[in-house]
Order: C-alpha cells, then structure tokens, then sequence
C-alpha cells in the first residue's frame, strides 16, 4: 500500500529551539519555512525529509516510554556520529554505541524535546 515515508513529523514545544538543534547540531537544512510554528527540513543528501510543528506539550525521553522513533542513517561511521554529538552537548542513553548484528552499531539520542533519534550503521 505505501511505497516510502515522503516526511516525517516532529511535533515541537518551541520551533526555534527545534529548528537550531535540527540544522546546527544535527546538519539538516530548511527547505520551507511557514511561520511561526512550522518548517520543513532535509538532509544534505536530499533523502531525509522532517517538517518541524512548534507549540505541542513535551514528551518523556526514556527507554520505556510509548513513542515513534526514527533510525538515522549516517554517512560517516556510528561511533564518530556518537561522539560529535557528545561535544555538542547531546546525552546519548547508551554509554556507547551498542553492536546489534555484523558490524553494525547503534544507539539512541533525545532531541530537545524528547522525541527520540537512533543512529546505526557500521563502526
């Protein structure tokens, strides 16, 4: 019936906030800005697409918590992802990343407002 995942919601409480965590930190890149309350990001690649939608209650960023998560692919190993996240202030909840099958690696990360990214890939 579906095909691909065309965008990706991520409702936000602040869309500033959001929107600086999303490009400086994790790269994207604003391809429609729509207000004050949402805006449309991609990848470098041109593969990843997220709208951002600001004014929403905050979430609990846990390992046993309900929630949608979205796996990141990334271009560069999974274990140098995993420490520039750390030297951006970001808190990985694993102490490193896990091996999960042959040579790939992996691990978890909140936004600012407690969605949570997983990264893997290989080492």
């Amino acid at each position: 019936m579906f095909e691909r995942i065309s965008s990706l919601g991520v409702y936000v409480t602040d869309l500033e906030r959001a929107r600086k965590f999303y490009t400086e930190t994790l790269g994207f890149e604003v391809s429609a800005d729509l207000g004050p309350t949402l805006c449309f990001l991609r990848s470098k690649s041109g593969k990843v697409n997220i709208y951002l939608e600001g004014g929403h209650k905050p979430a609990t960023a846990d390992a046993d918590t309900a929630r949608l998560s979205f796996f990141l692919e990334p271009a560069d190993s999974v274990h140098k992802v995993f420490d520039f996240l750390k030297t951006q202030g970001v808190n990985p909840m694993q102490s490193a990343p896990e091996q999960v099958g042959d040579d790939v690696w992996w691990f978890q990360f909140p936004d600012p407002d407690g969605s949570i990214l997983e990264v893997s890939g290989r080492r």
